[in-house]
C-alpha cells in the first residue's frame, strides 16, 4: 500500500478504526474523518467523541510514520 492514500470515514472507532490501523501497518497513508459530535436522537448508539478520533491517530501515527 506504500504511496497509497485511504480516506476513512468513522475512523474514531470500531471498524473505522481497525482499517485504519491495518492500513497505515500495511504503509497506506491515511485521512482520518468522523463526525466524533452529537448524532440524531434516532441512531440506537452514542456517538464517538474527539478523543476516540485523537487515539484512532495516535495509533496510526507510529507505524505510519505520522502520515
Amino acid at each position: 500500500m506504500t504511496d497509497r492514500v485511504a480516506l476513512i470515514t468513522g475512523a474514531a472507532r470500531g471498524q473505522g478504526r481497525a482499517h485504519a490501523v491495518r492500513l497505515s501497518a500495511e504503509r497506506a497513508d491515511v485521512i482520518l474523518v468522523d463526525i466524533a459530535g452529537p448524532l440524531p436522537p434516532s441512531a440506537p448508539y452514542d456517538s464517538a467523541t474527539p478523543e476516540d478520533l485523537a487515539e484512532t491517530a495516535a495509533l496510526v501515527r507510529p507505524t505510519a510514520g505520522g502520515r
